[in-house]
């Protein structure tokens, strides 16, 4: 079993809130007032120390990474199933709403969004797309090569990069780019 310091804290303020009050009363020759407020304040305290300390309790709960899981696409761009000629797809992340700060990557035109035509190809322009293919098999090269292609087009996305540095951490993505 591991240390929990909040629970440390919390005892160490227990007795001190206890004994002082406590002590306070009793100084006071308030000996009744001494004995009622070391009950209440131990009651409290034990109710309080079991809500927030026990097996399930929330300050019993060790921290995850931020974030929990890594998004399929950066930030604010939406998955798109990209569909080339000779039945050839590719996975593709699409803006619809213009995040790209120097528009490396144009809106797409929303009247291709939802094509009539199940078999129509998707718009030619590769400015319209963020690729999610990668050159590499290395799960880490992979984070790599699409944190640079993100920072390239100046775009966010949590989890890999802030915009400016690549914040990608050895653990894997989860929910990520497909392989």
């Amino acid at each position: 079993m591991e240390f929990n310091i909040n629970l440390g804290i919390y005892i160490i303020v227990a007795i001190f809130t206890i004994a002082g009050g406590s002590y306070k009363f009793y100084s006071d020759s308030q000996s009744l007032a001494a004995l009622l407020f070391f009950v209440g304040t131990l009651a409290v305290f034990i109710v309080f120390g079991q809500k927030w300390f026990s097996s399930n309790a929330i300050f019993s709960k060790t921290p995850v990474s931020w974030p929990p899981t890594i998004n399929t696409c950066p930030d604010y761009l939406v998955y798109y199933k990209r569909r080339k000629a000779g039945n050839l797809t590719e996975d593709t992340c699409i803006d619809l709403i213009g995040v790209s700060k120097d528009s490396s990557i144009k809106v797409f035109p929303k009247d291709q969004l939802f094509p009539k035509d199940p078999k129509q190809l998707s718009p030619e322009d590769n400015n319209y797309y963020f690729s999610l293919t990668t050159t590499t098999t290395s799960e880490e090269a992979k984070k790599k090569e699409l944190c640079d292609r993100t920072k390239s087009m100046k775009l966010t996305w949590e989890g890999i990069t802030n915009g400016d540095s690549c914040t990608i951490t050895s653990t894997e993505l989860n929910g990520s780019a497909p392989k």
